[in-house]
């Protein structure tokens, strides 16, 4: 097995693991915890670069060395204000890309959006993220329908691939959702099918 993972933020708590990435149940307000999945994601972007190099340390307010929950949840709430959802959510993935580049400049960060929006197949989508972890960045993830019973509960959700593993059963991708470090089959997960309506992003600077 061969283990293609970034260095992605681990969150704590009173000396205890709380997250892998941020969780959307941390927020304060219902409606938050409901359909504040984006945020969570651009908070993630935001403390994993933050955490890799100077020029992006003003991404995110607090220390970077060690994450802890109170000062993830304050850059969660920051990233909500910009990516506030509305009735529906924030579904909509090339508004998420605004939203991040405009929220990364006035804190201080250029960077270039790359996009995945097409209708494609599983091979293209791997070597699509494949790219953006080896070069050293997270992919926002957008499932808005998915047909698989595993992905029944991450419809309409935001998360945030952190690299893919290979071994003899295959090709399977790592993901942060909610807080939690999930394994999918890339088959499954990135399958093309009339069903499933994915999208993805990764930035660069």
């Amino acid at each position: 097995m061969v283990v293609h993972e970034l260095p992605f933020p681990t969150v704590w708590e009173n000396g205890v693991q709380a997250g892998y990435g941020g969780n959307q149940e941390w927020f304060s307000q219902v409606f938050q915890r409901t359909a504040g999945c984006a945020s969570v994601t651009g908070a993630n972007l935001a403390a994993y670069y933050a955490s890799r190099t100077a020029e992006s340390r003003g991404l995110y307010s607090g220390n970077t060395e060690r994450f802890s929950k109170s000062e993830y949840l304050r850059v969660m709430e920051e990233v909500y204000r910009y990516m506030t959802p509305g009735p529906m959510g924030f579904p909509v993935a090339g508004r998420f890309v605004q939203k991040f580049l405009q929220f990364a400049g006035e804190h201080g960060s250029t960077f270039r959006a790359h996009t995945m929006f097409h209708r494609c197949g599983c091979e293209e989508r791997m070597t699509f993220l494949k790219e953006a972890i080896a070069k050293g960045n997270p992919v926002a993830f957008l499932v808005l329908r998915h047909r698989a019973p595993e992905m029944r509960e991450n419809n309409w959700h935001w998360v945030t691939i952190t690299g893919w593993i290979e071994d003899a059963d295959g090709e399977q991708v790592i993901v942060s959702n909610c807080g939690e470090r999930e394994v999918y089959p890339a088959e499954m997960l990135l399958e093309n099918h009339r069903g499933n309506v994915l999208r993805m992003v990764w930035f660069s600077r």
